[in-house]
């Protein structure tokens, strides 16, 4: 691998998740240059007027003849057809990241010349505004530099951690769906709001809010834990453990979030055997 100072990196796909990372990266004022490939030209170029000093190509070859590395940014069903077309073009040594759901270190590794250096990773939405939390996952050929390499591009977009793969379905229960999780919670906030005589839009202000502070709070004091949080929050006999006794009764909110996280996890099996 070069030095990272001269390395490019191109994005195949201008998607949002792809478009958040440039966008991240431009920010930080990364040592990568990069560059976008979209087969909808105008999404690549897109990109390169939102982000002076980028470049985009029509041209799936020179793509790949400019990139140092190639995260591969298209949905799961489009993917078959992209890397069939990239495997021919691939250089010894290119690093190859991907962000598509579903398909295993393994999928890939059938398909792309032997020795690939590859890396799977699940960012989630919150990478819109530089908050996501992304799962990496290293194939039997990426080396320490290639891993410093993803870091480099997913901390674009937030925090990361390393794991097995087989822990990706977990990993999907938790952040990759994760943030649904936050916004229902906080829309059956704001409906019981409403239940107890707000207006709508003062529901939906509160509700909104709280989430947003509490979410902060959990980032600004990393140091307490989300039950010493909670505990600071809630007096004995008083208003915040009278509603707290309702969703501990028989465990039923830990027990409910356990359900739902097994069959969102359930799920990525599915769709992972599918493929």
């Amino acid at each position: 691998m070069q030095d990272n100072n001269s390395q490019t990196l191109f994005f195949l796909g201008s998607g949002n998740m792809a478009s958040a990372i440039g966008r991240g990266l431009v920010a930080q004022n990364s040592s990568l240059n990069l560059g976008f490939y979209d087969q909808a030209w105008a999404k690549a170029l897109a990109m390169t007027v939102e982000l002076p000093g980028t470049k985009s190509t029509r041209s799936l070859p020179d793509a790949v003849a400019f990139a140092d590395v190639l995260l591969l940014a298209v949905k799961p069903q489009d993917m078959p057809a992209l890397v069939d077309e990239l495997a021919p073009l691939l250089r010894p040594g290119q690093l190859v990241l991907t962000i598509a759901a579903g398909l295993p270190l393994a999928w890939y590794q059938a398909r792309l010349p032997q020795g690939t250096p590859l890396v799977r990773a699940m960012p989630n939405t919150s990478a819109a505004v530089g908050e996501a939390i992304t799962g990496l996952m290293a194939g039997e050929f990426a080396t320490d530099a290639h891993k410093t390499l993803a870091e480099q591009v997913f901390a674009a977009v937030g925090s990361f951690i390393w794991l097995a793969e087989e822990e990706i379905h977990a990993l999907t229960a938790i952040s990759g769906s994760g943030p649904a999780y936050y916004y229902y919670f906080t829309e059956a906030l704001a409906a019981a709001g409403e239940a107890l005589g707000l207006s709508p839009q003062t529901a939906a202000a509160l509700a909104r809010q709280t989430a947003i502070g509490a979410g902060r709070l959990l980032q600004v004091q990393a140091d307490s834990s989300p039950t010493q949080l909670r505990e600071q929050v809630t007096s004995k006999g008083g208003t915040t453990a009278a509603a707290l006794s309702v969703f501990a009764e028989n465990e039923a909110l830990p027990q409910l979030v356990q359900q739902a996280c097994r069959a969102c996890a359930e799920r990525s099996r599915e769709m992972a055997d599918e493929n």
